[in-house]
């Protein structure tokens, strides 16, 4: 699997030289393109870039421990790459990422391969996918961040998907979709973002149905499963469950398990989605189970449930290739025509409970909204504010936010 990029590599000047047709260039949106053999070779550039900003308050500090979440501003993704279509069948995506983590400077030992795979699509059903990737595993980690509803997916989803998903995941797996029905299913690998865990063994799949699909209304249902029957940490092989405040400012994680030694985990949950006219609702439930090495099972579960409204534009489409709810065509900004691109209203409140017998992670709960400007379709400006609460064991913590964003996507 991990050998995906570099057979690309082999792959695409091979093909180059097979053919004796002239390369063009020409722009597909923002994007330049590189036509090589009359099609049979396709080569875009890729660009991402998450500018956040914000601040935290309303952090009570009566045990006298400086534990708060800092404010301030932080690079959440920088990632440049490539990607396009080998003998038109084939698909693409070599990409690298540049971010440092919170709090932390740019440091080139950091820089990681982020997506890294090769997919056949020759079939109108099917997608056959190999490298390093992203899973369509959960409702919100199908959809890009790109277009996500807030800026960070909501906490429960992100520990579930580092069971044996979630972003830069090694793996192998099909996806199968047509109008009204969505499966995909993986055995997955490490994470090539994060060292020591090369050794992580998994399975994961969701299954989703639109089940109605009127002109008013429409909902999907649906459900995602995931099993690491190997952790893959070095040294004893350990898990542990953690998250940021749904605000990637500070690298401090109260909702956090520690490590706990363990044989396995899974995580299993439904989904419920659709619209309402232009009304967007969306909700998810995830349970986790550990085992661990002692012989307890600790049960952690968490949901959240959001709503969407269109304040500029239309209501949000439904893609079946990803069974999920993407933004809707719109006339990018230009104001002498009125146009004012797609602006939309989120809200939404989210628990994870990592409590359970002598695991004391924290119970997590945020309520928040947020306000999407995408002026084109390249850019996106955001502002969230959150309402949140940490219990714990000692003093529980308190806190808002605000916190905004600017990213462009090419």
């Amino acid at each position: 699997m991990r050998l995906a990029a570099l057979a690309l590599l082999c792959l695409l000047p091979a093909t180059a030289r097979s053919q004796e047709v002239p390369p063009t260039v020409s722009m597909q949106g923002w994007r330049p393109t590189l036509t090589l053999g009359g099609g049979d070779v396709v080569l875009q550039p890729s660009l991402r870039f998450d500018l956040d900003g914000g601040t935290f308050w309303d952090q009570p500090q009566n045990d006298g421990q400086p534990r708060r979440f800092d404010g301030g501003f932080n690079v959440r993704r920088a990632r440049l790459g490539v990607q396009g279509t080998v003998l038109r069948d084939f698909t693409y995506n070599v990409t690298w990422q540049f971010e440092p983590d919170p709090g932390k400077q740019f440091d080139w030992a950091s820089v990681y391969l982020m997506d890294g795979w090769i997919a056949y699509s020759g079939l109108p059903w099917v997608t056959f996918r190999v490298g390093a990737f992203t899973p369509l595993n959960t409702l919100d980690y199908s959809g890009s961040s790109f277009e996500t509803l807030f800026m960070e997916r909501a906490s429960i989803i992100n520990i579930a998907a580092s069971i044996a998903t979630g972003d830069s995941r090694y793996g192998a797996g099909a996806e199968l979709h047509s109008d009204r029905l969505f499966g995909a299913f993986y055995a997955t690998d490490g994470v090539s973002t994060t060292r020591d865990d090369g050794n992580q063994r998994g399975l994961a799949g969701r299954v989703a149905a639109l089940a109605v699909d009127t002109e008013e209304v429409k909902l999907l249902v649906g459900g995602s499963a995931s099993y690491q029957f190997q952790p893959g940490t070095s040294g004893n092989a350990t898990i542990r469950l953690r998250d940021y405040p749904q605000l990637r400012l500070s690298p401090l994680q109260l909702l956090n398990t520690g490590s706990m030694p363990a044989d396995a985990a899974s995580a299993i949950g439904p989904e419920l989605s659709g619209t309402v006219g232009k009304l967007l609702f969306q909700g998810e439930y995830q349970r986790i189970q550990v085992d661990r090495t002692n012989g307890t099972n600790p049960i952690f579960q968490g949901y959240y449930l959001s709503l969407a409204y269109p304040l500029i534009g239309q209501a949000r489409r439904y893609d079946s290739h990803r069974a999920v709810w993407t933004r809707p065509h719109f006339a990018e900004l230009d104001p002498a025509q009125g146009h004012w691109g797609y602006l939309e209203l989120a809200t939404r409140y989210s628990s994870a409970n990592l409590f359970d017998g002598a695991v004391r992670g924290g119970h997590q709960t945020i309520w928040g909204t947020a306000l999407n400007w995408y002026p084109f379709r390249a850019l996106r400006a955001s502002v969230e504010y959150q309402v949140g609460q940490i219990t714990l064991d000692g003093p529980n913590r308190g806190f808002q936010s605000i916190g905004v964003r600017l990213s462009v996507a090419l």
